[in-house]
């Protein structure tokens, strides 16, 4: 877990701001949404992922990474594997083989076309819970990376659906599952639209999923608006063993979240990541990152910790 948490922090670091899970493009968990079951399931979109020819590893990576570009407009996008060790890491110059190999065991295909990766990442975090000195125990964070120039950049179907497994996997862990299904179903809506099978019933199936999502954000978010002032943005809250955290949801992401959730196609979509980014990086610049029990993500959201529990403190 200290490993996904260092390389989630490396890949903010270096301005990835939409981060999925590759198992959300793997061939066995293309399907359709099932609205009957608790747990939906990430539909069949745009890319898949699958174990490259002749990889000498077994396990695939672990993200896709997506950031937009300086100039706006276009996306830089990489693949990157987490590593938790407790295996120093202050002379480790050079990235350990096995990890190496399994961070290009994978092959993205975007609507069946092979594409060539920009840059494979591997973030390694060690943890050593046990050393006698509290300097020994904090953590420590190397990444590796190697970049090749790719002469055909990601399309924005492809862009849009990182974004869209993002949230999709935000959502959820966030409990808000209407929210997370709405995502799933628009990305399902698009996928139809562009194979010319969009019928009533998956839009009727959007816009109810899409009410019910408007509903829960209203419901969750009106619990909290007496006791905490933040202008435009959804207040929610999660209890945990440590105590409760709050979470502030920016109205950029609120926004962004109702258009992706409701557009059929990839030019709408593909508009609205392109607004967001830009709203987000003003959003990012005014952001106080001096409080030390807050977390700022750089998709929209701030998680405040319970009071005393600083997420930076490596006793944490």
């Amino acid at each position: 877990m200290l490993g996904v948490a260092g390389a989630r922090h490396v890949l903010t670091s270096e301005g990835y701001r939409w981060i999925a899970p590759l198992s959300a493009f793997y061939p066995g968990a293309i399907q359709a949404v099932d609205l009957s079951t608790w747990n939906t399931s990430f539909p069949q979109s745009s890319i898949v992922a699958t174990r490259k020819s002749g990889s000498t590893s077994r396990l695939f990576p672990d993200y896709l990474a997506l950031r937009p570009t300086s100039s706006g407009g276009s996306y830089d996008w990489a693949v990157a594997e987490a590593k938790g060790t407790s295996m120093s890491l202050k002379n480790t110059s050079s990235c350990p083989t096995e990890w190496s190999n399994q961070v290009r065991n994978v092959v993205v295909k975007v609507n069946s076309t092979e594409m060539e990766i920009p840059r494979h990442l591997v973030i390694a975090t060690r943890v050593n819970p046990n050393a006698k000195r509290t300097w020994a125990r904090r953590l420590q964070m190397r990444a590796w990376n190697r970049t090749v120039t790719v002469e055909a950049g990601l399309s924005s179907e492809a862009a849009v659906d990182i974004a869209a497994a993002h949230l999709f996997g935000f959502f959820r862990g966030a409990h808000l599952r209407e929210n997370a299904t709405a995502i799933a179903l628009s990305v399902q809506m698009r996928a139809s639209s562009r194979e010319g099978k969009l019928n009533p019933k998956i839009r009727a199936d959007a816009q109810r999923t899409a009410d019910l999502a408007e509903q829960e954000i209203s419901e969750r978010g009106a619990r909290l608006s007496s006791q905490v002032n933040v202008p435009g943005a959804t207040i929610l809250q999660l209890d945990t063993d440590s105590g409760p955290i709050r979470i502030e949801l920016a109205e950029p992401l609120i926004a962004f979240s109702r258009t992706l959730r409701q557009s059929e196609t990839v030019e709408s979509a593909a508009a609205a990541l392109h607004e967001v980014d830009s709203r987000l990086n003003a959003w990012e610049k005014s952001q106080d990152r001096t409080q030390r029990d807050v977390a700022v993500l750089p998709f929209g959201a701030q998680v405040h910790f319970p009071h005393g529990f600083d997420p930076r403190d490596e006793r944490h």
